[in-house]
């Protein structure tokens, strides 16, 4: 059995994330830095209210800049309350939800595969993806 260097990088990557999320949680987001975080709505454990979920069937991108509060992080998740139509309400993301992460300030950014791990726990979040058989493109010999 060989390693799976994708998963491996990703869990890193995820870890880059989840310690400057936790940075900031207690110490503030630092100027002029801020984030651009994208997460699929498909995962089962993402918390947000309904009427956010039908906006975003796919996937939602927030912004951790001026109005954010309560940012508390966690081994596998963060949450945070935004405010929408002049309300806050507190969104739990898991990290293996996070599509994309980015701080344009820093011109830093971060890519992820959620399917990577929805798969494996037989919970596909892109339903419609079809999955080809490798076997079958390969040169026969």
């Amino acid at each position: 059995m060989g390693y799976n260097y994708q998963e491996i990088v990703q869990k890193a990557f995820l870890k880059v994330v989840q310690d400057i999320l936790t940075d900031v949680s207690r110490n503030g987001l630092p100027d002029p830095h801020h984030f651009y975080i994208t997460f699929s709505t498909k995962h089962p454990d993402v918390q947000m209210p309904a009427f956010l979920k039908e906006q975003y069937t796919d996937e939602m991108t927030i912004v951790l800049q001026h109005q954010f509060q309560n940012l508390t992080v966690q081994e596998n998740y963060f949450e945070v309350d935004l405010s929408f139509s002049g309300q806050y309400t507190t969104l739990h993301i898991p990290f293996t939800s996070l599509v994309s992460f980015v701080d344009p300030s820093a011109q830093f950014a971060l890519q992820f595969l959620p399917a990577l791990y929805q798969k494996k726990e037989g919970k596909p979040v892109h339903e419609e993806a079809e999955v080809i058989d490798l076997n079958a493109v390969r040169k026969k010999q």
